[in-house]
C-alpha cells in the first residue's frame, strides 16, 4: 500500500466513524425528546421530517449540479432517452430560467437546512447516555453532528453523484417537484430585491 492510499484510507475510516457517531446521538437527541420539534411536538415527527428533508436537500443539491452542468447541451438530444429530464431542462436552459430557478433552489437550501436543525439540534441543556461535557460541547453545542450529518448524506455525496450522472440524476419526477418549487418560490416575488443586489454589485465592479 503506498503512502497516498493509506492516507486516503485513514481518512475514509475516520470520516465514516464520524458520520455514524453523528447520526446516532442526533437520533439519541431525538428519541430522547432533546430536539425542538421531537420536544414539542412529538419524536417520530422530528425522525421522519428530518431524514425526509435530507433526503429533499439531497434533491435540490444534485438537481443544481446536473441543471447548471447541462445548460450547454441541446435539451432536444436527450429528450427521447431522458423524457422525465426534458421536462425540467426544456424550461429551466430557455432564457434566464436558470437564474430564476438558482434563486428559488437557494431559498429551499435555507429553508431545509433550518428545519433539520430544529428536528436535530439538541435544546439547551441537552445531555446524552452521560457522555463527557467535552463529547457534548464539540458535537451536539457547536452543532458540529449536524453539519457532518447534513452536508455528508444530504450535500456532498449527492452533488458529486450528479455531476458524475447530471442526465440520470434528475430523470425523476421528484427532481421536476423540486425543480418546480424552486421556481415558484422565484415567481413569488420574496427573494427579487437580490436582482437589485447583483445589479449594484456589477455596478461597483464595472460589470453591465
Amino acid at each position: 500500500m503506498t503512502g497516498n492510499s493509506a492516507c486516503t484510507l485513514v481518512k475514509n475510516v475516520y470520516s465514516t466513524i464520524l458520520l455514524i457517531f453523528s447520526i446516532v446521538i442526533v437520533m439519541g437527541l431525538i428519541f430522547t425528546e432533546q430536539t425542538k420539534l421531537a420536544q414539542d411536538v412529538h419524536p417520530a415527527l422530528a425522525f421522519v421530517v428530518l431524514w425526509g428533508l435530507i433526503l429533499w436537500l439531497g434533491m435540490v443539491e444534485g438537481g443544481q449540479a446536473s441543471l447548471v452542468g447541462l445548460a450547454p447541451i441541446n435539451f432536444e438530444l436527450y429528450k427521447d432517452s431522458h423524457p422525465t429530464t426534458y421536462i425540467s431542462t426544456k424550461v429551466c436552459h430557455v432564457g434566464d430560467n436558470l437564474d430564476r430557478y438558482l434563486m428559488g433552489r437557494q431559498f429551499m437550501v435555507i429553508f431545509i437546512a433550518f428545519c433539520i436543525n430544529m428536528s436535530g439540534a439538541p435544546v439547551g441543556g441537552a445531555e446524552l447516555w452521560g457522555l463527557p461535557q467535552f463529547i457534548i460541547d464539540i458535537f451536539l453545542v457547536t452543532g458540529f453532528a449536524m453539519i457532518l450529518l447534513t452536508c455528508m448524506i444530504g450535500q456532498l455525496a449527492t452533488q458529486v453523484n450528479a455531476s458524475h450522472c447530471m442526465l440520470d440524476y434528475i430523470n425523476t419526477y421528484f427532481a421536476v417537484f423540486t425543480f418546480y418549487t424552486a421556481m415558484a418560490i422565484e415567481f413569488s416575488g420574496l427573494m427579487h430585491v437580490s436582482y437589485f443586489i447583483q445589479k449594484c454589485v456589477g455596478w461597483a465592479a464595472g460589470k453591465p
